[in-house]
């Protein structure tokens, strides 16, 4: 029955003492009643009794209090149409440390004092203790300003990655909760290893470090509970030992590591007692990042003679080998995602230079200008990507732990003998359930899919980031317009609200929020391109969108003052530069003239707009946008029941709409062939009724006068085939889908690509998710997949081009709903199963539409598709 709750799956270390609970239905038509029980020490601390409802979701704790540490077990017994009681399903949760007082344990660092400009080794704690036998429950509550790793007795606890994770350290930092009661013994020896990570290392764009601190510091809880109900607690404090002479002597999250597998930690120092940071740990109630898929590669030969490891897909991930040698035998591999066009591994496409040394505000406005040239002093690649690994005698076996890579290819440099099949790739991404899968009769269709889970798997490592290698950085726009194809292929929930909060902490008090989230340092650059629309309105937009595809109205209620704030910013922007001249028409009032604006971002290099101080204005975009936020605040304002604010943004949203089309929908602004011109006002419903068929056979003409080749960038791909579908050109859509010139997406499968690229020339990144947001429409158009309110599909499938058949599952809130259809002979064959407790309004491609039950249905008609005449 896939029992959730607060979207996961049996969570250790929950944050909220009032959680919500789901489920989906099995077998049944209809869920008439439900019963939630819920027990804490086999005690009923929770009892709904029999509620005659069709709810399976957000269901919200209602029991007795509860307390840091409670352990509960639930169940829900499920009353179907005939009334009949099914068996009853179980799951449980259990709180983490929910007060401040809980936290019983010091920080502590390492005993040294860290140099501004060096790079230090990863740092080691131990302590020893003695338990009384038989515990019945041990927890280890663990954070750190940094990455760490924990061993108990010789064993990692929990298989957690990168963790606490990336948040905003100066407001947000978050703690993980291991069940290590199978780990000990009566004596016993707790292991910890702390690295830069986030807080310290390399990241962002230019790689700056020490962004949040210069010292690392780890907090770790271990407690253990007795039958008797005594508990014993061991804490981080000075009492623990430390050094910092293991065998990694640099450990960066995009740089890599640098190893002596013949050193060993001598623990012959002691931890020295550290200031706590501002924000007081708490739960992430997220998914956390862990090993996947693993991918062993074939040994490439280049031209020049070097030796190259294709594992033939591009991942972000961990690279880990096995190789025999000599004391002091070295091993230098640099991870890369392309080869060159001479068939010569390069990082070229990703790197950019910075100071090798700490650099400041002048250095950041030198490399945000493009002066490189400018620099004092040396520089260097950023980032590196590399590990130089240094052997032991006899058998070596490594896999990074504090480091992670966007690669497909590992340049090696050695005097060892090289074996393929000793090495491997390991995905590492936050693990999302997959919940969507798509499979057409065009090959070229299905690996574009898979190249954009791939994307996805290599971005969505706890926080959406653009892309593995470069930047690795939340950019606000890529995660807002991918949302609803993030959500058909993976479970999102969890992940996106935790960056929904990220979002939160990232505003600034005028509303306004950075371009990237979380902080990465940098402020000068993300906080000028905050407020550019399409980039800023993901503060609205993607917690609209989560709220109409899982019903979740809580988060919509939690993230609402962050909407007003940033709609208060939005009217304090709009109307013209000076605001003291008179008004050329009274709807300039909406027009929005003012601010940084990235625009349309990465279209064709031949529509491309300079981005910069003395760019283009933005007039277009931003105005469209304003409408486009303000409908969809307008809506939430009225749904949480505040008409005031309704009122407002509704008056904003159709002022701006007549602004636009005052100024951008005359015959003369229309009239081009820059698709991104065209899709924007149509699929933001900015046209009216009488100009609409003149606007859509204009796009109709500038995609066949490029030979269906896609002409928009990161704003409006998202909406070029539904745009298309919608004015009832399906047949162009499906023609600009399977075009294999440059740009499309098919010309990256043709040119080999395993993920999606950041431009459509490929020079750029080769792992960027955000045009494959075009796969929304293989779910919601092809097949024809869509939520329409709780317990509610609308099943629409549109076949077309050279597809034969397709077919696509989706595992919603509400359970698996799946339609596959097949052309035979002039018609077509539909097949749709929809979920138990749910209902779906059937529309068939002949026009007629049907509302179903639960159930496995099919259909014959008719494919009555005909495009119409186009006319200028």
């Amino acid at each position: 029955m896939r029992l959730r709750t607060e979207y996961l799956d049996r969570p250790l270390g929950l944050g909220t003492a009032s959680p919500r609970v789901s489920w989906n239905c099995e077998g049944g038509i209809t869920q008439t009643a439900y019963r939630v029980r819920a027990t804490r020490d086999g005690e009923t601390v929770w009892d709904t009794g029999t509620v005659r409802s069709d709810r399976m979701t957000h269901i919200p704790y209602a029991g007795a209090p509860l307390r840091s540490r409670d352990r509960v077990e639930w169940s829900v017994t499920l009353w179907d149409e005939q009334g009949e009681a099914g068996e009853q399903s179980q799951s449980w949760f259990e709180l983490g440390l929910l007060d401040p007082a809980d936290w019983t344990a010091s920080w502590i660092a390492g005993d040294y004092t860290p140099k501004r400009s060096r790079r230090h080794p990863v740092d080691h704690f131990r302590k020893s203790f003695h338990t009384h036998p038989d515990p019945v429950r041990a927890r280890l509550y663990i954070t750190a300003c940094g990455l760490y790793e924990a061993h108990l007795n010789g064993r990692r606890v929990g298989d957690a990655q990168l963790t606490p994770g990336s948040t905003d350290y100066r407001t947000r930092l978050h703690y993980q909760a291991y069940d290590v009661t199978e780990l000990l013994r009566q004596e016993n020896q707790l292991e910890l290893q702390l690295a830069d990570g986030w807080y310290r290392g390399s990241i962002g764009c230019f790689g700056p470090t020490n962004v949040f601190g210069r010292q690392t510091r780890v907090l770790a809880q271990l407690e253990i509970t007795f039958a008797d109900g005594t508990r014993h607690t061991v804490a981080t404090g000075p009492e623990f030992a430390w050094s910092n002479d293991g065998p990694i002597r640099l450990a960066d999250l995009k740089d890599g590591e640098r190893v002596d597998a013949r050193m060993t930690p001598s623990y012959a120092g002691a931890a020295r007692p550290a200031k706590a940071p501002a924000p007081v740990p708490t739960a992430s109630d997220n998914v956390t990042p862990r090993m996947r898929e693993r991918l062993v590669p074939e040994l490439v030969t280049t031209p020049s003679g070097r030796t190259v490891l294709d594992f033939g897909q591009n991942i972000a991930g961990f690279l880990e080998f096995r190789i025999h040698a000599k004391a002091g035998d070295t091993l230098d591999l640099r991870l890369g995602e392309i080869l060159d066009e001479q068939g010569e591994f390069t990082q070229a496409n990703f790197q950019k230079r910075k100071p090798a040394r700490s650099f400041g505000k002048v250095a950041e406005v030198l490399l945000m200008t493009g002066k490189e040239n400018l620099l004092r002093g040396p520089t260097q690649n950023t980032p590196e990507q590399q590990i130089h690994y240094t052997c032991r005698d006899g058998e070596n076996t490594y896999r990074t732990r504090f480091a992670v890579f966007g690669f497909r290819y590992v340049l090696v440099e050695t005097d060892l003998e090289i074996n393929p099949e000793d090495f491997a790739a390991v995905a590492v991404y936050s693990d999302m359930e997959q919940t969507g899968s798509f499979e057409c009769s065009h090959p070229g269709v299905n690996r574009l899919l898979e190249n954009t889970r791939w994307s996805m798997k290599g971005n969505f490592l706890d926080v959406p980031t653009d892309c593995p290698t470069r930047e690795r950085l939340g950019w606000t726009g890529d995660a807002q317009v991918f949302f609803h194809t993030a959500a058909y292929l993976m479970d999102v929930a969890a992940f996106y609200r935790k960056w929904i909060r990220d979002l939160q902490d990232n505003q600034a008090p005028s509303g306004k929020v950075s371009a990237v989230a979380p902080y990465n340092g940098f402020g000068m650059l993300y906080e000028k391109t905050g407020g550019s629309v399409g980039w800023a309105d993901a503060v609205v937009l993607i917690p609209y969108r989560f709220w109409k595809r899982y019903d979740d109205e809580a988060l919509l209620r939690e993230a609402y003052p962050m909407m007003r704030a940033y709609a208060q910013y939005l009217i304090s922007m709009a109307g013209p530069e000076n605001r003291r001249a008179p008004l050329a028409h009274p709807d300039d009032a909406y027009l929005y003239v003012r601010g940084f604006h990235l625009g349309e971002w990465l279209e064709p290099a031949e529509f491309r707009d300079h981005v910069g101080k003395n760019g283009p204005p933005r007039t277009e975009e931003a105005t469209a946008y304003l409408h486009y936020t303000m409908r969809h605040l307008a809506e939430i304002a009225d749904a949480l029941d505040h008409p005031d604010d309704a009122a407002t943004y509704q008056e904003y949203a159709e002022g701006a709409r007549r602004a636009y089309q005052r100024h951008f929908l005359t015959a003369d602004a229309t009239d081009t062939d820059r698709q991104a011109k065209l899709v924007r006002p149509l699929a933001f419903d900015l046209v009216d009724d009488m100009n609409r068929s003149r606007v859509e056979d204009r796009l109709v003409t500038a995609v066949e006068k490029r030979h269906y080749r896609v002409g928009t960038g990161f704003l409006s791909t998202p909406f070029v085939l539904p745009v298309l579908t919608d004015a009832d050109r399906p047949d162009v859509a499906y023609r600009m889908l399977e075009n294999r010139r440059t740009p499309g997406w098919l010309a990256e499968v043709d040119a080999g690509a395993t993920t999606i690229w950041e431009d459509w020339e490929g020079e750029a990144s080769h792992n960027h998710y955000s045009p494959g947001a075009v796969c929304q429409w293989l779910f919601d158009t092809v097949a024809g997949i869509r939520i329409e309110g709780r317990n509610r599909f609308r099943i629409q499938p549109t076949p077309g081009g050279s597809l034969t058949h397709a077919s696509a599952q989706y595992l919603s809130p509400y359970g698996p709903v799946a339609v596959s259809w097949r052309r035979a002979a002039e018609r077509v064959e539909i097949t749709a199963t929809v979920p138990p407790n749910t209902t779906a309004e059937i529309g068939l491609p002949d026009g007629t539409t049907q509302v179903v039950p639960a159930g496995v249905h099919q259909f014959a008609c008719a494919e009555a598709f005909r495009p119409r005449e186009v006319s200028l």
